[in-house]
């Protein structure tokens, strides 16, 4: 398993690089920043790897920051999301606005990636948003502000809910069904209050 590199840059095409370290090029696919930060052919880099072992594939992805590659392995853990759109997501924002957004509940710069739509960006931010919390108060950090939407009476919470999944793709009648299942005592927040939505919602159809 690939977790380093160190090398010279020998090619970019697109957003790949070919390194070499001790005589043998790697494959790198890597946020579309990271071309510029990288430098050019003939420079040295240093990357933090992610390996994709497949049976008929072996694919790296690169990343400059390790903080960079523990969000994107955090990212290819949301269902529906691949390195590939993992990679994507990470190549629209930096990775403080990446954070801001998924803390935040703000899907505007997760949809900006190729291929995410609304409902695979709110995935992202329900699956993320108490990693990245926990990530937070473990380094000391301050936490994040709640919303002010959680202080809202539950009509006006539900409503909230009802319209988020109308703009996921549900009907009414299963969006009426979706935010009657919230316990609203025990989903104070409006992230919370839609993952639950969610989860009663299952696999039915939009």
């Amino acid at each position: 398993m690939i977790g380093y590199l160190r090398g010279r840059v020998v090619r970019r095409a697109g957003e790949q690089l070919v390194v070499e370290v001790g005589g043998v090029g790697y494959l790198v696919s890597v946020p579309a920043g990271a071309l510029d930060r990288v430098g050019r052919v003939g420079a040295d880099a240093e990357l933090h790897i992610h390996t994709v072992v497949r049976e008929d594939q072996l694919a790296l992805f690169g990343f400059l920051d390790p903080d960079e590659l523990g969000l994107f392995e955090l990212l290819i853990q949301v269902d529906g999301v691949g390195p590939k759109v993992g990679l994507a997501i990470l190549s629209t924002a930096s990775l403080d606005v990446l954070r801001r957004a998924v803390l935040s509940g703000e899907v505007g710069p997760i949809r900006k990636a190729p291929g995410v739509g609304p409902r695979t960006a709110q995935k992202v931010i329900i699956d993320l948003q108490p990693k990245l919390a926990a990530q937070r108060q473990a380094a000391g950090l301050a936490p994040t502000t709640v919303p002010d939407g959680a202080q809202a009476p539950p009509d006006q919470r539900a409503a909230q809910v009802e319209e988020a999944l109308r703009g996921l793709g549900f009907t009414p009648a299963l969006a009426r069904s979706g935010a009657s299942a919230v316990d609203w005592k025990a989903e104070p927040t409006p992230e919370a209050a839609l993952a639950t939505a969610l989860r009663s919602l299952g696999s039915r159809g939009r």
